[in-house]
């Protein structure tokens, strides 16, 4: 035992060693900051802008990004966004109806993907280089002459049900909609899908929508391509020349309010009753929006307090030290008008008042507690290290020069991270931390209803019903 005891401590030891040796290096080979591959910026038709990258190879991908998502709904219209693009893509186009424009895209090799997110939509189509036209006169069809069908409503809408049914048996997802709807009222992040909200939305809800969102002010052309520049153009002009004019769109968020109404919560507990044997904590707050200055230092704060995985400070304080938590971890998003900070474990019923305790200690102690200096190196090494990783591909590099219009931020907020990471202290990381956890934290448990009374040892348990 003893001779297998040495073993692994030497080799433990040289493990360390090498691991040391390689930080090192990294050290010694620091990268440069991003330098963003030239693009060609263009305006198409009645004003759409349009972002073109060349490629070596004879493929080409055309995505149009509609300037409309969940953060554009209301507690009454949550969920049409999403609805919307899903019936479209089943729905087709006045030239492409129903599954023709699958049939036609993939019967030349290509694909076409719909998505939407939190403050965009978006239709992406990859073809060969020879069949470009193919690929832009779909997309323009879908963009001006989308076929809004009762039927491809109906389908849409059933098949978003279906999902969101399924999406209620994840305890971390719906203690996630709790905190977002709590924190935002309902609106913007806190506009929660129901089964009613996605009933109530009609055709005409979706063809309002569609005349307001798409329009060449609020959609933004992304194309990759081995062909020339002026080719691509001509291109573009032929083909969307059509769009109908706009301007952006935009949502609103009144912050002071919100963070008012955050206040009010700070000492309250929402517990989501569910005959399950664990339970899904949630904590989270309001970030500020994208490209403040607090950005880049609340982003290494997360990163050292949940965001690095096994080696962040909740995982090693709930998980690594005590085996309260398999998962635990936690998140920032920034927004256009907002943003999002969000932290979660699941834990055993028994534990859930001492895992709460632990998430809420290591929060604010962000605020207060000193940065040691090796997690300053290392929160620095990996943050730089994977930073490149966002540029690896033309399609990556393509959706970064379509992120930087949409935010209206100069190509500095991307070729500057590096430099601004390496200039971070400890101090400021605490400080920025410090003004974000100052309003205060919502406190939301998905477990079972008998989990209130060890619970109020943290403040006030409000028992709340959740689709």
């Amino acid at each position: 035992m003893y001779y297998w005891k040495a073993i692994n401590k030497i080799t433990m030891c040289l493990l360390f060693s090498l691991y040391s040796v390689s930080l090192q290096r990294l050290y010694a080979t620091p990268l440069e900051n991003i330098t963003l591959p030239q693009t060609t910026k263009f305006a198409v038709g009645k004003g759409m802008t349009a972002y073109a990258i060349k490629t070596e190879i004879p493929a080409f991908t055309v995505t149009a990004q509609i300037g409309f998502g969940n953060l554009f709904e209301t507690k009454h219209t949550a969920g049409i966004s999403s609805l919307l693009i899903k019936t479209i893509a089943i729905g087709g186009s006045a030239k492409f109806p129903g599954t023709a424009i699958y049939y036609t895209i993939e019967r030349a090799g290509g694909n076409i993907h719909f998505d939407s997110g939190w403050e965009e939509s978006s239709i992406t189509i990859t073809m060969l280089d020879r069949d470009a036209e193919i690929a832009l006169e779909v997309l323009s069809d879908i963009l001006v002459h989308p076929l809004l069908t009762v039927n491809a409503l109906a389908d849409a809408r059933s098949l978003l049900n279906e999902s969101l049914k399924r999406q209620r048996d994840e305890p971390h997802l719906i203690a996630f909609e709790v905190v977002r709807k709590i924190l935002f009222d309902g609106d913007g992040y806190g506009a929660i899908p129901t089964e009613k909200t996605l009933n109530s939305i009609t055709i005409e809800h979706l063809e309002s929508a569609h005349k307001k969102y798409f329009t060449t002010g609020n959609i933004i052309l992304g194309i990759s391509s081995s062909r020339a520049r002026e080719q691509i153009i001509q291109l573009c002009q032929k083909y969307f020349s059509h769009v109908p004019y706009g301007v952006r769109q935009s949502y609103t968020c009144n912050s002071s309010l919100l963070r008012e109404k955050l206040h009010n919560n700070e000492n309250k507990i929402f517990l989501i009753p569910r005959e399950i044997p664990q339970a899904t904590i949630a904590v989270g707050t309001i970030a500020p929006p994208i490209g403040v200055a607090e950005e880049i230092p609340l982003i290494a704060m997360n990163y050292i307090l949940g965001g690095a995985s096994f080696n962040s400070r909740l995982m090693n304080e709930i998980r690594a030290k005590r085996g309260l938590s398999y998962s635990t971890a936690s998140v920032i998003r920034f927004r256009k008008h907002t943003g999002l900070f969000l932290a979660y474990a699941q834990t055993r019923t028994d534990e859930a008042l001492l895992t709460l305790k632990l998430m809420e200690e290591n929060i604010h102690a962000m605020k207060s507690n000193p940065i040691t200096d090796d997690e300053m190196k290392w929160m620095k090494l990996s943050l730089e290290n994977s930073y490149i990783f966002e540029f690896d591909t033309p399609k990556n590099i393509l959706s970064k020069y379509l992120f930087l219009d949409y935010y209206n931020l100069n190509e500095s907020y991307l070729t500057s991270y590096i430099e601004k990471i390496r200039s971070l202290t400890a101090n400021t990381i605490m400080t920025a931390a410090k003004n974000l956890f100052s309003h205060g934290l919502i406190k939301v448990v998905v477990g079972k209803k008998e989990l209130g009374q060890p619970l109020a040892e943290c403040g006030e348990v409000i028992i709340s019903k959740h689709p």
